[in-house]
């Protein structure tokens, strides 16, 4: 009953460019286009982008020896990731992520993150060590100085899709959080021992999370 985030690729695979922007009168750095670069380029540096949430996830079991009921559990969280950029593409990769414990298209990384393309969508295949396996396809746009990267990540093992967004305002030289969202559907959930033994041996259970951001925020390294 565990939702994992998790992102993946090398350093040595990142990236991004944008396009024209204009803004009116009295725009103010980070929040408009009046000060947003014609084009996104982060050079050498990082966006560290992390968020505050509130979480709905809802179980839904069948099968079981109490037959079939919903249960709903609210709570808060916190996201985080770290945003680098090479050529056309972004890496949005999880900064506590081990040395060697994900490959990515059948090679173990230092860093795992997806990679998203510049208007175009890039897949990648996620392994951890133990044998846990997903797919994430990112992409990424960029307008009026406002950076909104969308991701797809699915996961064989539950039967999941997840898809998320993140957005934030870049001027060149400040960032500024806007949103995060986020939405999983497990369709086969892992019941395992102790959850068969409490509900019995037929169950069967399905899951969704809903989070949403409350506040966040958005710094360059």
């Amino acid at each position: 009953m565990k939702k994992i985030l998790f992102l993946a690729l090398t350093t040595s695979m990142l990236g991004m460019a944008g396009c024209q922007s204009t803004a009116p009168e009295g725009a103010s750095p980070a929040q408009s286009s009046k000060s947003a670069p014609a084009t996104f380029d982060l050079g050498s540096k990082k966006i560290f982008l992390s968020s505050n949430i509130k979480i709905e996830q809802k179980d839904y079991y069948s099968n079981t020896n109490k037959g079939s009921f919903t249960e709903t559990n609210n709570r808060t969280g916190t996201t985080a990731v770290l945003i680098r950029q090479n050529g056309d593409n972004l890496l949005v990769a999880d900064p506590d992520n081990q040395a060697g414990t994900v490959f990515v298209n059948g090679k173990s990384v230092k860093t795992s993150g997806s990679i998203s393309g510049k208007g175009r969508t890039n897949c990648v295949k996620l392994e951890i060590e133990e044998g846990y396996k997903r797919n994430i396809c990112s992409r990424y746009t960029y307008s009026n100085g406002i950076v909104e990267i969308s991701e797809e990540e699915k996961d064989p093992a539950e039967d999941r899709t997840t898809k998320r967004t993140y957005k934030f305002a870049y001027d060149g030289n400040s960032c500024r959080f806007i949103s995060f969202s986020e939405f999983s559907n497990a369709k086969n959930g892992y019941c395992d021992g102790p959850c068969l033994g409490y509900y019995g041996g037929k169950t069967k259970w399905r899951y969704t999370i809903n989070s949403t951001s409350t506040s966040g925020n958005c710094s360059i390294r």
